[in-house]
């Protein structure tokens, strides 16, 4: 497809804990992600979720597949250094935890302007600061809070600086590793609300992390789903929640709490069996664009 801007292949990766224990993480993961789509990827902790964007970002070398980033096989040391500029420049993470991936020495205008000044690139506004201060607006956030470190800022905020260090390299892609799984509710609404208004200015390819199913419907195009490590299923945002096939998607969109404590009292659980759960399933498409671990057999 010409409009495929990351091309994930058979990506398998494993932890070793011990001499004798090792933990797959990835295993056999393949996906495709169009131009400008918002792709959601969904799982609970320890499913894969994160190792996956680090993967993408370059960050972890994967033990087996490649990742084919606009035809560059970041899996490649050869092409990653034929094409390092691009790649450092053209894809940005955003990481969960902000008060990690904020150096709390740094204030914001440098911070957010870090990345250009890394990079030799010249800011579009004249001055980094100048740059930073745009950005800063950009997200929501008054100039005032340019002077500020990380520790006097609020989790909300944090996470917006660290979106405004992201959008200042205007990449095409954006990865998001649950980046508003520390903050509260409301703040979350506000990240998210400002993740849909700057995608559609921008029109950057979205490749959404998290294990919230609620936060996934309303943001995203598609969704994959994982499950110790294996995708067990693929399909437009709707399509997936209005027709679940697999089991354990089932068991996931199950356990969403309904508002109404009636309902929710009253609703069935769909309970998901491990021991039925068959890793080495082919991944099949069983209607256009929806794809299952299992196909037709996954559903019965």
């Amino acid at each position: 497809m010409d409009d495929v801007i990351l091309d994930v292949r058979d990506l398998s990766h494993s932890f070793p804990l011990t001499k004798d224990v090792t933990v797959r993480a990835l295993d056999g993961v393949s996906f495709q992600i169009r131009e400008g789509e918002i792709f959601g990827l969904v799982g609970e902790s320890g499913s894969g979720k994160s190792t996956l964007a680090r993967c993408v970002m370059g960050l972890l070398r994967p033990q087996a597949g490649h990742i084919l980033y606009k035809g560059i096989d970041v899996t490649d040391p050869a092409q990653v250094r034929a094409n390092r500029r691009l790649l450092q420049t053209d894809r940005q993470i955003i990481f969960q935890d902000s008060t990690s991936s904020l150096d709390p020495r740094m204030r914001a205008a440098d911070i957010i302007a870090e990345p250009m000044a890394v990079n030799h690139i010249k800011p579009p506004r004249g001055s980094l600061r100048a740059e930073a201060e745009f950005q800063l607006k950009y997200v929501g956030m008054d100039p005032s809070y340019l002077d500020r470190y990380p520790p006097e800022l609020s989790g909300g905020q944090r996470q917006r600086v660290a979106i405004a260090r992201a959008l200042a390299m205007e990449p095409s892609l954006l990865v998001a590793d649950e980046p508003i799984a520390a903050l509260d509710v409301s703040i979350q609404a506000q990240i998210l609300n400002l993740f849909k208004h700057l995608q559609a200015e921008h029109g950057f390819t979205f490749l959404f992390i998290a294990h919230d199913l609620a936060v996934v419907r309303y943001l995203c195009d598609r969704v994959g789903v994982l499950y110790k490590g294996k995708l067990t299923e693929l399909a437009p945002t709707e399509e997936l929640f209005s027709h679940p096939r697999h089991p354990y998607t089932k068991a996931l969109l199950s356990a969403i709490p309904i508002p109404d404590p009636r309902r929710e009292r009253a609703r069935p659980l769909y309970a998901f069996d491990e021991a039925a759960f068959h890793r080495d399933a082919p991944f099949t498409e069983v209607s256009p664009g929806h794809f299952v671990l299992g196909g037709e057999e996954a559903g019965k």
